[in-house]
């Protein structure tokens, strides 16, 4: 895989750190909704804009299968799943695609399945010819499996709706990636109705911080119920958490 001509002479304080400590691996920052994984989908989306005018080279690993996509289309024809990349069946420019010179992708439906020890992704990546600052996973609950294929440094973010029942499913979510592979840093988006969101907004944040401790960041609020949320424009009305998510992306 050559690197893009775009990409010859961009500097930028990643590029500094690099000359002065050496490449390392990207980290794999994890985006899921368990409870309407279409949303990672949007999200991720956004994300990777964001990244892209950052000056940022970004790998967007996709996860959702098409029976939760709602038909969010693939953003590009798919010649192989990545899964046969990181089992040594094909080269990675076979399951990757750059959708612009800073930001490819890559359809993974099948790597949770791999059971056996393989190089990671972002160890695929530092030798591929492009410098990329960041991995991010658009995934649906119970994928956590296919975690450690992507990298050793992995951050999850997960965006919740406050009800009980979504909570909880979120929290199965967390429980179950914890058990699979170590995460660096946990981060929760909740959505509620605009009216109601206050109090049980309130009584999520404390319900997150008896299940899963201090550790875990709120990282913000949407007036929202996450069954409400346009596909196409959900991220549009809330600039400053689609900032402070960006943010995230780039101190992890």
């Amino acid at each position: 895989m050559s690197e893009p001509a775009t990409l010859n002479g961009l500097k930028d304080q990643a590029d500094g750190l690099r000359e002065l400590f050496g490449q390392s691996p990207p980290p794999v920052h994890v985006v899921c909704c368990p409870s309407r994984p279409s949303l990672a989908l949007s999200l991720v989306s956004e994300l990777s804009q964001s990244l892209v005018a950052l000056e940022r080279t970004v790998m967007w690993v996709d996860e959702i299968d098409f029976a939760n996509r709602e038909q969010w289309p693939l953003p590009c024809k798919v010649k192989f799943d990545l899964s046969k990349t990181l089992q040594g069946f094909v080269d990675l420019d076979q399951s990757v695609t750059p959708l612009q010179p800073t930001l490819w992708y890559g359809l993974s439906l099948h790597t949770a399945r791999i059971q056996d020890s393989v190089q990671t992704l972002s160890d695929r990546l530092m030798r591929s010819g492009v410098e990329f600052d960041t991995i991010i996973v658009s995934t649906a609950a119970l994928k956590a499996e296919s975690f450690k294929h992507y990298g050793a440094r992995i951050h999850c973010t997960a965006l919740t709706g406050c009800e009980a029942a979504e909570l909880n499913q979120t929290f199965e979510w967390l429980a179950h990636t914890h058990d699979q592979t170590p995460v660096a840093s946990w981060g929760l988006v909740l959505a509620g109705e605009a009216g109601t969101a206050e109090n049980t907004v309130a009584w999520a944040e404390e319900k997150v911080k008896t299940n899963l401790g201090p550790h875990v960041k709120v990282l913000g609020h949407i007036d929202t119920s996450v069954a409400n949320l346009p596909l196409n424009s959900a991220w549009h009305r809330w600039p400053e958490l689609t900032a402070k998510l960006t943010n995230q992306l780039l101190i992890h």
